[in-house]
């Protein structure tokens, strides 16, 4: 409209009274271009038929192309097309289809359909040809499909079936596979169709010798991993168990693994296995906060590929306000490198928090394995040094500690997750008769629940629970004495503040430890939620010091890193209420 004023102006100036026809010429053209403008695109109300009847013919008239309301005239033919297609793909061939405006400018086009009597499958042949004869995943298979006799002729659902065939083929090795016959016949005026199918998978090829290229010191490394033997039936799901597991093994930044069809002999198909290491150093910063520890930095260092037989070297440094720690971990995998493998640990840890300052030197063997469903078992034997102050206390332990620790995660996602749990369960011991100072068992177990009952309506509850048994607590080094209180412990209460207190009044740390939380999160918005909860429990050495609870309101924004959480928690158990903030990142388990 600019560029229109804009030109009449200009005509102004240059033209006279024998010029006005071409001035009406050019308004009227101006007319019939704004008419074009605001004319709106076709819009059907599909009426006479529903569910995914109606979503399917809904569906065919939206892959048309566009057109205005006042050319339905001459786009009629095409839309009666789409909908009869859209119809006989679902099996009715005998609809009654009714077209109308509901005004004479409406740019809403009615669709009134009688669907008639659908098609039904009078006969339904499939035959199967080849070595899958015998093979127990396609009897699975033809069990399962989605059409029979008796069914309404369903396009979609034929083409389906098809597809199954050929993709259970390709799985299963029958690279020969081929569709035979795939012929439907349909009788309108009867109602009824006659399928017939067959399909012939030809032989079947089998695993053949694995080429590995790219790292040749990892052959001993990877031969382990192998989930099948050179003259197996070939299978996709081996392959792709196989590329997991050399990803899994994190000694690879690029892995490829795939058949070499061209190298086929008597049905015997090569497998490829391309690899390229990772870097020699890999190195990771990592910042962040929380309100139990403060800022804190992490560093970790890696050198992922030392030798043939895959072991590798790791570093870790990390800084906060009340602790900082160096470890270093030389690995050495096992039979199978991802589920099993040993830990040569050694690290030093300097703590300094309330009434706790502990420096804490200790080098330890792990033996690493999960071979027990979905549990991860890690057993130790650490020896440990530690000169502490805790309270009043001073001293110092030198202890062998052999235990065990049980570790279970089951979790649906892991950004945002809507279901999930987490286990750990943690036995260790020490005993004077091997070298210890002390004789103590030391249990420790803690256990968190996610589950989302309805939409969006999360509920998240967690338990903890520490025991230390036959050693005096005053004996005990800081470190393994237990604490309460904290983001992950009791909100309201300062981080570890919780336990006992000696005759001045400061924290001499528990025999006992139980906490438990129940929390539940609501949407507000999209990646924000509300979240109200009850904490409660205590650090103890007899559990007759009082419960401590804490309660609150909270937010929780789902960033691209992980959930970020804000507390407001009051700590009402107290005769003055404290109150306190809290902040954390990371996975909800």
């Amino acid at each position: 409209m600019i560029f229109a004023s804009s030109l009449y102006h200009r005509i102004n100036l240059r033209v006279g009274r024998s010029s006005r026809p071409a001035i009406l010429l050019f308004f009227l053209g101006l007319l019939l271009s704004s008419h074009t403008v605001w004319a709106r695109d076709v819009r059907f109300d599909v009426q006479g038929i529903s569910g995914d009847l109606q979503d399917n013919v809904e569906n065919y008239l939206a892959a048309m192309p566009s057109f205005r309301a006042d050319r339905l005239a001459y786009r009629h033919a095409q839309v009666l097309d789409a909908i009869t297609k859209g119809l006989q793909s679902m099996g009715y061939y005998s609809a009654k289809i009714d077209l109308s405006q509901e005004k004479p400018d409406s740019d809403t086009v009615l669709v009134k359909i009688v669907p008639g009597k659908p098609v039904i499958i009078r006969s339904f042949r499939l035959s199967l040809q080849g070595d899958a004869l015998s093979d127990k995943a396609f009897d699975r298979l033809l069990k399962r499909l989605p059409l029979k006799e008796g069914d309404i002729f369903h396009h979609g659902k034929y083409e389906e079936i098809k597809s199954l065939l050929k993709n259970r083929a390709l799985a299963r090795g029958y690279f020969d596979a081929e569709m035979v016959v795939s012929r439907v016949k349909v009788y309108p005026k009867e109602y009824v169709a006659d399928v017939d199918i067959e399909f012939s998978t030809g032989h079947r090829y089998k695993f053949g010798e694995v080429q590995i290229e790219g790292i040749t010191q990892s052959q001993k490394l990877i031969r382990p991993l192998i989930p099948f033997k050179s003259g197996d039936p070939y299978t996709a799901n081996k392959m792709a168990a196989f590329s997991q597991s050399l990803s899994e093994t994190k000694y690879f930044r690029e892995v490829d693994v795939h058949p070499l069809l061209k190298d086929v002999k008597n049905y015997t198909v090569p497998i490829y296995v391309g690899l390229k290491p990772k870097s020699n150093n890999l190195v990771e910063v990592g910042l962040g906060y929380a309100t139990d520890e403060g800022v804190r930095a992490q560093l970790n260092w890696e050198k992922p590929w030392l030798n043939e037989y895959g072991h590798s070297l790791n570093a870790q440094f990390k800084v906060s306000m009340v602790q900082q720690n160096i470890t270093f971990n030389y690995r050495i995998p096992g039979k199978d490198p991802i589920n099993d493998y040993y830990n040569l640990q050694t690290s030093y840890e300097n703590t300094e928090l309330n009434d706790t300052k502990s420096k804490l030197s200790n080098v330890g063997v792990h033996y690493w394995t999960k071979k027990l469903g979905d549990w991860q078992r890690d057993y130790f034997t650490r020896l440990e040094y530690e000169d502490y102050v805790q309270g009043s206390e001073t001293g110092n332990t030198l202890l062998l500690i052999p235990g065990i620790s049980l570790n279970r995660l089951r979790v649906d996602k892991s950004v945002d997750p809507e279901w999930g749990d987490r286990i750990l369960l943690t036995t260790e011991f020490s005993e004077p008769a091997w070298g210890s100072d002390l004789g103590f068992v030391r249990l420790w177990g803690r256990t968190k629940w996610l589950r989302t009952p309805w939409d969006g309506a999360r509920f998240i509850w967690r338990l903890e629970q520490g025991a230390i048994i036959n050693e005096p607590i005053d004996n005990m080094p800081a470190s393994l004495r237990f604490f309460a209180g904290g983001d992950q412990s009791i909100r309201g209460f300062g981080y570890q503040t919780i336990s006992p207190v000696d005759a001045s009044g400061k924290l001499t740390g528990a025999r006992y430890l139980t906490t438990g939380s129940l929390e539940y999160d609501h949407p507000v918005a999209e990646k924000w939620r509300l979240a109200t909860f009850v904490d409660a429990g205590t650090a103890t050495n007899d559990y007759l010091d009082p419960i401590k609870v804490g309660t609150g309101l909270g937010i929780r924004w789902i960033s691209p890193l992980g959930p970020i959480r804000f507390d407001l928690a009051f700590g009402v158990s107290e005769v003055q209420i404290p109150w306190r903030l809290h902040f954390g990142l990371g996975a909800e388990l």
